[in-house]
């Protein structure tokens, strides 16, 4: 029953209806049990089922195709354990045999090159009829072809076989030309099943099928049905996330072209969303051309006199040091001197002083009718209860208050703690965490930087959890959140453990509601790629991300390499303008069509750097990448005040996980919330917690700072600028969790500060 209700829905109905409205009616039919329903007028309960129907046979289709994805890869990945058990068993005797191979291959290039008879030479390494018998023995071929994983995949067939012919029989798959090999494939598997033929046909598509594949879909002059079967179902997997491969009545997997603006439209809203872009390529190339060529000359020149300090070019290799220490010696001291002064306070005093210095939960509102609830003590409960990682019945349990049951709670969450409720709320804690006169000392809020924090997933969760090469087996997601330059946490969102960040990095700097203007942005190598780069360069945003190894970076000249004899060792290879350039409007569509919200910046990168063969727009945008890439890379050479400023903003971001760690300290840290929408509820109430604490230290510590001066400290504003509002010790996160209002101070004064 789960897979008959990805069929299509009418496709005038859905683009009749504006797609907010639509949303707006399935959230509330997601909530609605069928007593609330039977409340409404008939035609607006017919109108929320409707849309609720539609949203859940959308979010059921990527649900099951993502499971796909997540099955291939578990099976995947138990095929190289199997491998991997066998070369610890069997390597030692495999490297023996490698190393006479070598021998024996040493001993004919050396006979070769002093005309001696090579048979001699290779009896020499050891007798003929050994080696004849090392070649042809079949047992030795067999250990040797159980090192490919591939050779273990047939024992997960069982769990392929199982779901196979439903999800076949359940979507309608489309193709681009260059995967419609793949999408035959599919169909004819599909008859096969629905038939009940047990043998394949003489003529099968193969075009998809990759080197990697060919020894085990093809054995012995026969095609292998279970090998082409599995073949056919990864190909799928990896056409499915680059787009080559669309699904009817998807919402995430659908053709590329869908997700932008239409050909008819996007120029008319350039003007609007986008009126810096350059129109044509030759107005971006006049610009950036001579900015190119004129920071290589400088480099080259600097580097032959040796004028960059910590910048050297020796053995073909770029070596940057590392910066000296720029924190003043008395931060340190100042920062100990300000922490001992914050008055020690319960988390829920300080959320209610907070909310007494701006009334956040109005935002809050409820979903039905618009109106924020009537007891904030009790939402503030709830907020607690997915910041601190608590959960609802052991919330309700330490609140004290009878009237606070996990029912009351999970009322609460479910009606006014959603994503667009939760976002407004953050952004007004952040715009007044900002307007703090310590914060401007910290920066203007044009910078931020970006990091993923991850979590370990457990109980009911541990399940829902992707696995992750840098984190070990154990599964997990990440908290992908983005930081202003005043330590502001003002974007944050679940990301699976198996995604890089880079795909991330743009949805923070478009889509979150404060009042930050952010300019330029800062990750670490794993938010960087090239895409990354020509992207940001079309939305508006610097991108300054840290590399690692940055030494083995190649750059790329818009002129031949030779008129650069000093770097040309550091450079890889001549721009493809003519690429760029012939794909210039699409990139522009691209970028207006982000910008317009067709389609959010992570999914559209994730397709383009999907491609297993790349189309001309993803190309075209590395190709635009490198190019922003080679003048950020010329400029971080040059200054090291660039290189200081990018250490700075991502330490923030450091500083900002020690704090959400320690927050979210409930359940030994792990998130066990099985649905994506509840481990994003969970992270983003983690995270208003965290800027709530923020503001909070904001202030007073702003407070310690004129009593010390009070006092006659002199307390200079360099000092200030690095000491940091993300301390927690002072506060206390667990225990009971009473509603004291007659704690808080009253409107205009604030809490004593410790002598």
């Amino acid at each position: 029953m789960l897979f008959s209700t990805a069929k299509t829905w009418p496709q005038p109905l859905v683009q009749i209806i504006p797609q907010s409205r639509l949303t707006h009616l399935a959230e509330q039919g997601r909530r609605l049990s069928a007593h609330n329903l039977l409340d409404f007028e008939p035609v607006r309960r017919r109108a929320t089922v409707m849309a609720r129907l539609l949203d859940l046979s959308e979010t059921l289709t990527d649900a099951v195709l993502e499971m796909h994805d997540r099955l291939m890869l578990t099976l995947l990945r138990g095929s190289e354990r199997e491998s991997l058990a066998v070369f610890q068993q069997r390597g030692p005797t495999l490297l023996e045999r490698l190393a006479t191979y070598q021998q024996v291959c040493e001993a004919l290039l050396l006979a070769r090159e002093t005309a001696s008879d090579p048979f001699q030479a290779v009896e020499a390494i050891l007798p003929w009829d050994r080696l004849v018998a090392t070649v042809r023995d079949p047992e030795q071929v067999i250990q040797a072809r159980q090192l490919d994983p591939l050779h273990h995949l047939l024992k997960g067939y069982p769990r392929l076989r199982a779901y196979l012919p439903r999800l076949l029989q359940a979507f309608d798959f489309t193709a681009a030309p260059s995967a419609q090999p793949l999408v035959d494939a599919l169909r004819l598997l599909k008859e096969m099943y629905a038939g009940g033929k047990r043998t394949l046909p003489a003529h099968l598509p193969l075009g998809f099928v990759r080197s990697r594949w060919t020894p085990f879909v093809f054995q012995n002059g026969e095609l292998h049905r279970k090998y082409y079967e599995f073949c056919v179902m990864d190909e799928l997997r990896l056409a499915l996330r680059a787009g080559d491969v669309w699904v009817t009545g998807s919402g995430k997997y659908r053709a590329l072209d869908a997700f932008l603006l239409p050909e008819t439209d996007w120029k008319t809203r350039k003007t609007e969303l986008a009126p810096d872009l350059p129109d044509t390529f030759d107005a971006f190339w006049e610009a950036a051309e001579p900015q190119l060529k004129a920071q290589l000359a400088q480099l080259s020149e600097l580097l032959d006199t040796e004028q960059l300090a910590e910048v050297s070019l020796k053995s073909g290799k770029l070596r940057v040091k590392a910066l000296p220490n720029a924190v003043p010696g008395g931060a340190d001291v100042l920062a100990r001197q300000l922490s001992s002064r914050m008055p020690r306070v319960k988390i829920t005093d300080l959320l209610l002083e907070v909310h007494g210095w701006l009334p956040f939960t109005t935002v809050l509102t409820d979903l039905r009718s618009g109106q924020p609830s009537e007891r904030h003590d009790h939402l503030l409960t709830a907020i607690l209860a997915e910041g601190l990682n608590l959960g609802q019945t052991k919330m309700a349990e330490a609140s004290g208050d009878p009237a606070i049951t996990p029912r009351r709670l999970m009322y609460l969450s479910d009606w006014f703690l959603r994503p667009e409720t939760y976002a407004g709320a953050l952004a007004e804690v952040v715009n007044f965490q900002s307007r703090q006169p310590l914060a401007a000392l910290w920066g203007d809020g044009s910078t931020s930087s970006s990091d993923g924090q991850r979590f370990p997933t457990g109980g009911r969760g541990k399940a829902y959890g992707h696995l992750n090469a840098k984190h070990g087996r154990e599964p997990g997601v990440l908290f992908y959140t983005h930081l202003s330059d005043q330590y502001a946490p003002f974007h944050t969102k679940v990301i699976t453990a198996n995604i890089r960040d880079a795909v991330n990095v743009l949805d923070g700097l478009l889509y979150h509601q404060s009042g930050l203007e952010i300019r330029e942005h800062y990750t670490d190598t794993a938010g960087y790629t090239e895409q990354i780069f020509g992207i940001c360069f079309l939305l508006g945003f610097r991108f300054a991300p840290r590399i690692r190894d940055l030494g083995e970076t190649r750059l790329f000249p818009p002129d031949a390499l030779s008129n650069h004899p000093l770097l040309e060792s550091v450079m890889a290879r001549r721009l493809n303008l003519g690429l760029i350039k012939s794909h210039w409007d699409e990139l522009l569509r691209l970028a207006v069509s982000i910008k317009a919200g067709t389609v959010t910046a992570s999914l559209i990168l994730s397709k383009l750097a999907a491609y297993p063969r790349q189309n001309g727009l993803a190309l075209a945008l590395r190709e635009l990448g490198r190019v922003q890439r080679t003048l950020f890379t010329l400029e971080w050479l040059q200054d090291p005040a660039l290189r200081r400023r990018v250490q700075a903003g991502l330490n923030k971001g450091e500083a900002h996980n020690a704090l959400t760690r320690a927050v979210a300290v409930h359940r030994a840290g792990e998130i066990r919330d099985r649905s994506p929408e509840r481990q994003h509820s969970r992270a983003s109430g983690v995270n208003l917690l965290v800027a709530i604490i923020t503001t909070w230290n904001t202030v007073y510590l702003g407070q310690a700072v004129a009593a010390l001066r009070a006092e006659g400290m002199d307390i200079p504003d360099e000092l200030l600028a690095h000491v940091s509002p993300l301390g927690w010790e002072h506060i206390g996160l667990t225990g009971d969790y009473l509603w004291r209002p007659e704690e808080v101070p009253l409107p205009g004064t604030f809490r004593k500060l410790n002598g």
